[in-house]
């Protein structure tokens, strides 16, 4: 095998191997609670025990006034499971989403999370590798 084959060898053994390696510490979720919608809210590293991001944007009507408000947050459970009850008072329109990648609870979708990317980027890399191979 000539230096080029072994080169080639070691990046598509290399992606394979991130590719396949497991979280090197907790998820990543942005966090803050009952702020302004148009906030940015800070990223933390949730506890262990935590597997869920949540986004809740919140719509508050007193009279001809409307605050819009949001939380985002880290949680063991999913709060929009059947178990929890919505909120009924028909001034504040809440809506919640519960998402399990690294900073998925952004106000605006993100383009996917690293493992996604890392994962079409190795399929681009091998396919190219295969095909100077052959």
């Amino acid at each position: 095998m000539d230096s080029t084959h072994a080169t080639k060898s070691c990046v598509l053994i290399l992606l394979v191997a991130l590719l396949c390696a497991g979280r090197a510490q907790g998820l990543q979720c942005y966090e803050c609670y009952g702020v302004p919608i148009e906030t940015s809210c800070p990223a933390v590293t949730c506890r262990d025990s935590d597997r869920f991001c949540i986004a809740q944007n919140i719509e508050l009507i007193e009279g001809s006034q409307r605050r819009k408000l949001k939380t985002r947050q880290c949680l063991s459970f999913c709060p929009t499971d059947s178990k929890y009850m919505p909120i009924m008072n028909p001034n504040i329109k809440e809506k919640t989403s519960c998402c399990k990648e690294d900073l998925c609870n952004a106000a605006v979708p993100t383009g996917g999370s690293t493992w996604t990317m890392a994962g079409v980027l190795l399929f681009s890399l091998s396919s190219v590798l295969l095909q100077t191979l052959l």
